[in-house]
């Protein structure tokens, strides 16, 4: 017979049941961070998608909010492209360039893998277009990055790619509790991950503002 414990608490050797996360929670976060980037979740039917190219795994159904968070970030990425191509050759710090090489290779591969899935899956039902709104009142960092002078490029780009490269850490991170598809969770993880890298990098980085 199993003994209780002292006040009529719950029997001894009965594992307690674990808390279950609080789901509704967790939409709510990562709806509020796709909301940030532009794109709303909508129900979206799961649809078979093809591995990567010359893969060999079987197919990954990825519907919902798996493919809203590619559609989101997807057009974040795009940004983020945009701003390392703007003046490449103006870059003066030399580990600076070096990243914005990496940058920009990887974001490509991602971006390429990305829209590989998302036309496997069919056009967006809700017809939107998946832009990456700035804030109210905050300069287009691209229009920002051809403006300034060559004096203060480098910390200029440092500060734009450090704010686009921790929304994007921060959009993964919160896909990662809801994500279903095994492809697009690693596709989450690395991009938390190696983001969260880039920012250390970029903040280590000593270069110098432009002159006032």
């Amino acid at each position: 017979m199993l003994r209780r414990a002292g006040g009529g608490g719950r029997p001894s050797g009965v594992d307690r049941p674990r808390p279950r996360p609080d789901l509704r929670r967790l939409a709510a976060v990562v709806g509020a961070v796709l909301l940030l980037a532009g794109c709303a979740p909508d129900a979206v039917p799961a649809t078979p998608v093809p591995p990567p190219s010359g893969g060999s795994a079987p197919s990954t159904v990825i519907g919902g909010l798996d493919l809203v968070f590619l559609r989101a970030m997807t057009a974040h990425q795009e940004r983020t492209l945009a701003i390392v191509r703007v003046a490449p050759q103006r870059i003066r710090q030399p580990r600076l360039r070096t990243l914005v090489a990496a940058v920009d290779a990887t974001e490509t591969d991602e971006v390429a893998q990305a829209r590989e899935w998302l036309r496997a899956a069919g056009p967006d039902p809700g017809g939107h277009r998946h832009e990456h709104p700035d804030q109210p009142g905050a300069p287009d960092p691209v229009s920002l990055l051809r403006d300034t002078p060559a004096a203060g490029y480098d910390a200029a780009l440092v500060a734009v790619l450090v704010t686009q490269q921790r929304q994007a850490a921060d959009l993964a991170r919160a896909h990662l509790a809801l994500a279903v598809a095994p492809a697009v969770r690693e596709l989450a993880r690395r991009i938390d991950e190696s983001r969260t890298a880039q920012i250390r990098l970029l903040t280590a980085l000593p270069v110098t503002p432009a002159p006032s």
